[in-house]
């Protein structure tokens, strides 16, 4: 999984081509501290957004955040390398959409699970949300 500063080189790439300003932080507590601050799970480097959720919403630990993801990552593209896979921690606005492959994601005042992962999607607010530690799949 990639380490450093969790951002997308995707989005920032992205938001630089248009003229806009791409704002990621680096690490969970950071982003929870700004109203704006969002957490995206994704894989296939931004080819697919997971799961996008309101920092301040999350109760688990960033290491749990990082589990899910291998979790999400291994069920979704099985073989894949896994820094190809990211947790991100960006500020957008609740209604912004995350640019990514399969539709991308967005933000909203609740979680927001892919709609390939809906039959994990309660499993995933658990995890989250601190109920649990694990996505079992």
């Amino acid at each position: 999984m990639a380490t450093g500063k969790a951002e997308s080189p995707m989005r920032s790439m992205l938001a630089e081509s248009e003229g806009n300003t791409y704002h990621a932080f680096d690490s969970l507590p950071e982003a929870q501290r700004d109203p704006e601050g969002v957490v995206i799970l994704e894989g296939d480097e931004g080819g697919q957004i997971y799961v996008v959720v309101r920092a301040m919403d999350v109760a688990c630990s960033e290491e749990i955040l990082r589990q899910l993801l291998v979790d999400i990552d291994n069920h979704e593209w099985p073989g894949n390398y896994p820094d190809m896979a990211r947790l991100c921690f960006e500020k957008h606005p609740v209604g912004a959409g995350i640019a990514g492959g399969m539709g991308g994601g967005l933000v909203s005042a609740k979680l927001w699970v892919h709609p390939r992962l809906e039959p994990f999607a309660s499993a995933i607010a658990e995890v989250i949300y601190g109920q649990r530690e694990r996505l079992d799949v």
